[in-house]
């Protein structure tokens, strides 16, 4: 049974690997901005954290990023690029997991708790959510139990949520403090 159409079959995801539809969407994306060779080597190294050079290397999330970059370039550049997304939200892929492990649901709910309440800039939320979750003896969101999830709920909870103004301000507070250490 299909969780997600074709790519999500039971039993055959693998989170960590990119997907075909994922290979051939990169490459329709490539051909149909006019990225040449040079230039996709540069961005798959880029998003993969200069692991690979060809996309075939990179994982889930990581071709997900690409993906969603070279469909902006194709709005911005064609403004007939109609950005279609799969029919599945994200992680949903991970929901014939064994049952003691986080819902995609869950995952998501504590992906938007910390999206409101985390002062990083938006490239480093992702980073700081991992670096938040390890202090609950998890290496990344993707192995969060139903009990861990229950934990990081409740020290999400305790945290304020922060408007953009202090959002800012904290950051510039945090930055001031690494200069005074370093």
């Amino acid at each position: 049974m299909a969780i997600c159409g074709k790519v999500c079959k039971k039993g055959s995801f693998d989170e960590t690997k990119i997907t075909p539809g994922q290979i051939k969407k990169i490459k329709t994306l490539q051909r149909h901005v006019g990225v040449d060779d040079d230039v996709y080597e540069q961005l798959v190294k880029e998003y993969s954290g200069g692991r690979v050079t060809s996309c075939t290397g990179m994982d889930y999330y990581e071709a997900g990023k690409l993906i969603d970059h070279l469909e902006q370039l194709a709005q911005k550049l064609t403004n007939n690029w109609e950005k279609r997304h799969s029919p599945c939200n994200k992680y949903d892929c991970l929901a014939k997991r064994d049952e003691t492990m986080a819902t995609p649901a869950q995952l998501r709910m504590i992906e938007a708790m910390w999206r409101e309440r985390s002062f990083a800039k938006d490239i480093d939320k992702a980073k700081m959510l991992r670096w938040f979750i390890q202090r609950f003896g998890v290496s990344d969101i993707l192995f969060l139990t139903k009990l861990d999830v229950r934990k990081v709920k409740r020290a999400l909870d305790n945290m304020p949520i922060l408007s953009a103004g202090s959002s800012a301000k904290r950051r510039r507070q945090y930055e001031l403090r690494v200069q005074k250490g370093a």
